[in-house]
């Protein structure tokens, strides 16, 4: 990372900013160029602090095959920023302030039920900030999930001039 000292490296503040943060952008390989696709998230931390990330989207199309043809993604989640307004009349001092990850990872088609009602309760939590004990097995059963298997990630914020 260029700018270390925008570096997130503190675990409680990398959680924040995926709780914050609603949308990730996901780069899977098509041909030679990636296929990048917005998307709901879901997310967990085992024991070690290492994050897994589920997506959500329909049952068939674009992404899945290609998921099924190259696992290999990128992805990137930001809270999406705010610009930051100059204490002077010049126009190169204004800048944005965000915190972000970005990553890579193994993607997976995930077709249990039962880690699909699992990546969809962690969804909903996220996304509505309470649980949701009523998932129906039609729900399930039309849901397409894609779990990521994070392999590495950066987080990076900047919140003030420096």
């Amino acid at each position: 990372m260029r700018r270390q000292d925008r570096e997130v490296t503190d675990f409680k503040e990398i959680e924040n900013i995926l709780s914050e943060s609603k949308v990730i952008h996901t780069a899977i390989m098509d041909g030679d160029f990636p296929y990048v696709v917005p998307t709901n998230y879901g997310y967990e931390f085992d024991e070690q602090h290492r994050l897994t990330i589920y997506l959500h989207g329909a049952p068939e199309g674009k992404k899945r095959d290609l998921v099924s043809q190259n696992g290999n993604v990128g992805f990137q989640i930001d809270n999406g920023g705010r610009l930051m307004l100059p204490k002077t009349d010049d126009p190169g001092d204004h800048s944005f302030a965000y915190r972000s990850i970005i990553g890579t990872g193994k993607a997976v088609l995930v077709d249990d039920r039962a880690t699909k009602k699992h990546a969809l309760e962690l969804l909903l939590v996220h996304e509505t900030g309470h649980t949701w004990d009523n998932i129906k097995e039609h729900d399930l059963e039309y849901v397409g999930v894609i779990r990521i298997d994070v392999l590495n990630y950066t987080a990076k914020e900047h919140n003030e001039f420096k």
